[in-house]
């Protein structure tokens, strides 16, 4: 199977899941509110958010490096599937799971009445749960666990804060940013 091929494939369920997303919308089973499809209330939040997760994704990062606790696999990839991983991870796969998570998900417990703490935590075990590293037995892994439950509840309570889905959109980016950086960078 060619590097093309399995990079599209990795790809694939969250095209799925916008496409999906988009055909429910348009036939009014899912509203673009349910979502939270709208601006931010403030764009001043919003900024606070991005800029604040930004300065905490460095900071973390920066210090489990200089700590020596930071394991990268640097991999090399051709020029064309990286560009398509890179698309893939910096750009759909936060849209797409953040439509998911923070929009359907988050709103369909809350509509049960459940505590809007207790959702963000059973979204955030949830959203950790369908990460693979959370199945491997390293240092890295248990940070990585960590880390993901740490950004998952801070994407709920900024979509909660900003009544949007844009501002743990960018938020996600901004974090698969950084580690996609990492990979083909360090």
């Amino acid at each position: 199977m060619s590097e093309i091929t399995k990079v599209l494939i990795r790809i694939l369920p969250f095209l799925v899941i916008l496409i999906v997303l988009n055909i429910r919308i348009k036939q009014k089973k899912i509203s673009t509110s349910e979502l939270a499809i709208q601006k931010p209330d403030s764009k001043k939040k919003y900024f606070i958010w991005c800029i604040s997760f930004l300065l905490f994704c460095l900071i973390t990062e920066y210090l489990l490096y200089r700590n020596g606790i930071l394991e990268i696999k640097k991999q090399s990839f051709n020029l064309v599937p990286s560009i398509i991983r890179i698309i893939g991870m910096v750009i759909i796969a936060p849209i797409a799971e953040e439509l998911i998570y923070r929009g359907l998900f988050l709103s369909k417990l809350i509509s049960l009445k459940i505590s809007k703490h207790i959702a963000i935590f059973i979204l955030a075990l949830i959203f950790v749960g369908s990460h693979s590293f959370a199945f491997e037995n390293t240092l890295s892994s248990k940070i990585g666990i960590a880390q993901t439950f740490i950004d998952a509840s801070l994407f709920s309570y900024a979509r909660f804060s900003t009544k949007s889905i844009y501002t743990p959109i960018t938020m996600h980016m901004t974090g698969n940013l950084i580690a996609t950086l990492e990979i083909f960078l360090l």
